[in-house]
């Protein structure tokens, strides 16, 4: 079984920050490092976690971009555990984070290849792409987390 939780130790950051390395920079041949920006220290982290082998299997983080608008970033899961689910299990617990910070809007810079994916929860491309590592393009993408009026 998958559970999301906040990494808390020395150990569960340093497994954190690998992931993210591994899946989202060593790729692009970046230096260890760069998995990490400026808005570390005021963001929310979220692990999953295979609960049987004690596994990161999936990284995510969620911070206030702007009053009211909550931004993911970062967020990863591990290749070979990719297509089950865990990328929807991290959505929902960050969603659930922001819903509960208050926060309206939620955006997220997507790559091209990944934005079927998060239109399935209701995100919409709002952006024109831009270059990333010179091969990747991103497109900022956002979903309102109002709730309908009756």
């Amino acid at each position: 079984m998958i559970v999301v939780r906040t990494p808390k130790t020395k150990e569960d950051f340093k497994a954190y920050y690998a992931l993210r390395y591994h899946v989202l920079r060593e790729p692009f041949n970046q230096q260890r490092g760069t998995e990490k920006d400026d808005f570390e220290p005021i963001s929310q982290h979220f692990m999953a976690v295979d609960d049987a082998t004690g596994e990161i299997v999936g990284v995510v983080k969620l911070f206030e971009k702007e009053p009211g608008v909550g931004q993911v970033s970062h967020m990863a899961v591990k290749p070979s555990r990719q297509r089950q689910g865990i990328g929807h299990i991290l959505v929902e617990a960050v969603e659930a984070a922001a819903r509960e910070k208050g926060y309206e809007v939620l955006g997220l810079m997507s790559r091209l290849t990944s934005t079927k994916f998060f239109e399935k929860f209701g995100y919409r491309v709002v952006g024109l792409p831009t270059h990333y590592f010179a091969t990747v393009q991103l497109v900022w993408m956002e979903k309102s987390l109002k709730k309908p009026s009756p």
